[in-house]
């Protein structure tokens, strides 16, 4: 037999991907200790959490003992006693259920018996359970008691509150009437001592004697039940009032923003007084106007202190006290129906106000005072508010852009800007005739104003760019000493004096269109001398002429107070000054509009 050696080869497990980590980890020297530490770790955290959950179980379950032991105590006494309730309420009745049964057993048993036995039988029966039933019936009593007595409790408590409870109000024993509650008896009797007090405060106002005793009336009450007719709190002050002596009586207070200044009986009297002002002014049929009087005016009827009660005459007096009456002064060669003509008064009116005058054509002394009116007094002085409702232009509103799209100083607009318009409503307020105030109540948009984009070039030449000027100019020669001439139809700027060789600056940004180097003559533009012209781009150029040198060229762009050159002589000049030109869209535009104190 050959025996065939086959070569001792172990086969390596192959590594799975991403395990390479592991094994590198296996092939440290500390391996065993890491792998060690790893285990202890992981099995106490295991314990701990294990520990814990146990602990937690343990309270969980000392906790559901204790709270069902406490509801246990509570609950039992509170179950023992219902039961014990319901059971004694039910004995009787399981009583009687027991003795029905036992009678109509000893039918059964008994049968064939003498009826007249068994009746005999079931009578004793029932004879020997009287003291039980006796003994039931008074445990069933003493239940009920107290259940009837609850009952009738709160049937007593109903019927108390709903019956109807008011206030008599009395004064020196005499009942006056009823109010519903104590706050309005409280309300009345306040209302009762305002009024004596303003009765007071008004007869020393007036004038009068007042006592110096203090001026009171003390009414009382006591409770009643009854369906009867209660006072409001003014009915209650009247009637209080009303029985509390001979010194009082019916009147009507008059108050003036709110503090009164007289009572009077004539109330009726005086409401149509006031309602004859104001006639004039109202219109039954013009809803947005108001008319009411400048102060707060108001009359109240009641019950109020005779002695304090002022005479309808003395009233009006009062209300009139503080009028004037109005005067037109003739002028020279004045007459009656110039007079007409300057105050605005009708003829029959002036005439009716001034007897003396007869005739339209009839002349008047220079200096005559004509009666035209009288002024009305402070109290009696009429408000009138007008409310009127008008439809007003929303200017729109000019964006400025610029652009290197457009040349220098074109404008193009983008968008063509168109006015909004709004609903105003507005309250006018006219005292006398005379307006007072003009109040804004409402604005109502109805359409929105549109905004006018308007694009300004700036690409020049060589393609160089300029921003527009701002349209505000500053005084192109700061040091300068006086304007010896202004713009006028035969000059066509200004002229700026200033010593030989003071800076010019530009007025505002913009492009230099003209740099002229003076040739010597002193003819046409040459009579200019040195001269700068700047195009600002916004439909506005200026002109600098008479330069001793120029600082700037063709083509240059220039800000707001750059030096563009130096006062001179050059050109047709008597003296060393600046001649200012403004344009404005073509049209020459003068300085002085901008500067006048210069």
């Amino acid at each position: 037999m050959n025996i065939t050696e086959t070569p001792n080869t172990t086969t390596q497990p192959s590594t799975p991907t991403g395990g390479h980590a592991a094994a590198a980890a296996l092939r440290l020297p500390a391996a065993d200790y890491i792998g060690d530490t790893l285990y202890l770790v992981g099995f106490w955290a295991e314990y701990a959490l294990l520990c814990a959950a146990r602990a937690t179980a343990r309270a969980a379950s000392a906790v559901y003992g204790y709270t069902s032991r406490l509801l246990m105590a509570v609950l039992r006494p509170i179950g023992r006693g219902v039961r014990g309730f319901f059971g004694d309420l039910a004995r009787p009745f399981a009583q009687v259920g027991a003795d029905l049964r036992t009678l109509r057993d000893m039918a059964r048993a008994e049968t064939g018996a003498d009826p007249g036995q068994v009746l005999a039988m079931r009578r004793e029966y029932l004879k020997n359970s009287r003291q039980v039933y006796l003994r039931l019936l008074w445990d069933a009593f003493s239940f009920l008691l107290p259940l009837a007595a609850l009952i009738g409790f709160v049937a007593l408590v109903r019927t108390v509150l709903a019956l109807d409870y008011v206030l008599d109000v009395q004064v020196n024993g005499q009942s006056v009437g009823y109010v519903q509650s104590e706050q309005v008896f409280e309300s009345a009797r306040a209302d009762v001592q305002n009024r004596l007090n303003n009765a007071r405060a008004a007869m020393i106002a007036n004038g009068s004697a007042v006592s110096g005793e203090n001026w009171s009336i003390q009414p009382n009450y006591t409770l009643t039940v009854g369906d009867v007719p209660t006072m409001n709190r003014e009915e209650a002050a009247n009637a209080i009032m009303s029985v509390s002596g001979d010194e009082i009586g019916e009147g009507t207070a008059v108050y003036v923003d709110g503090a009164l200044q007289f009572v009077t009986t004539e109330g009726d009297h005086l409401r149509a007084y006031l309602e004859n002002i104001k006639s004039p002014y109202e219109d039954a049929l013009d809803v947005n106007t108001h008319v009411s009087f400048l102060h707060d005016i108001s009359l109240e009827d009641g019950i109020y202190m005779l002695s304090s009660i002022e005479d309808y005459s003395g009233v009006i007096d009062r209300f009139n006290r503080d009028s004037e009456i109005l005067y037109y002064t003739a002028g020279r060669r004045e007459t009656c129906q110039s007079a007409v003509e300057n105050t605005g008064i009708n003829w029959d009116s002036l005439a009716q106000m001034n007897p003396w005058m007869e005739t339209l054509d009839q002349p008047i002394d220079e200096g005559t005072e004509i009666v035209t009116g009288a002024s009305s007094p402070e109290w009696l002085k009429v408000k009138v508010v007008t409310r009127r409702v008008y439809t007003e232009a929303i200017p729109y509103e000019t964006e400025k852009r610029t652009s290197s799209q457009y040349d220098f100083g074109k404008q193009v607009v983008l968008q063509q800007g168109q006015t909004g318009e709004q609903e105003i409503t507005q309250d006018l307020t006219y005292i006398d005739d005379q307006i007072a105030s003009a109040d804004i109540v409402s604005v109502n948009i109805l359409s929105e104003p549109v905004t006018e984009i308007i694009v300004t070039g700036t690409r020049l030449a060589a393609g160089m760019y300029a921003n527009p000027g701002s349209g505000s100019f500053v005084w192109p020669v700061p040091g300068y000493r006086y304007v010896s001439r202004w713009m006028s139809s035969g000059h066509k700027g200004t002229d700026i004096c200033a010593a030989y060789g003071t800076p010019i600056i530009a007025a505002d940004s913009g492009a230099v269109v003209t740099s002229h180097a003076w040739s010597g003559s002193r003819s046409g533009y040459d009579s200019y001398g040195n001269y700068v012209v700047i195009d600002h781009g916004n439909g506005w150029s200026t002109l600098y002429a008479h330069m001793s040198s120029r600082a700037v060229s063709v083509g240059q762009t220039v800000s707001k107070g750059d030096i563009i050159g130096y006062v001179g002589q050059t050109g047709r000049a008597t003296g060393p000054h600046c001649h200012f030109e403004m344009y404005h869209n073509g049209v020459r535009y003068s300085a002085r509009n901008l500067w006048p104190n210069m």
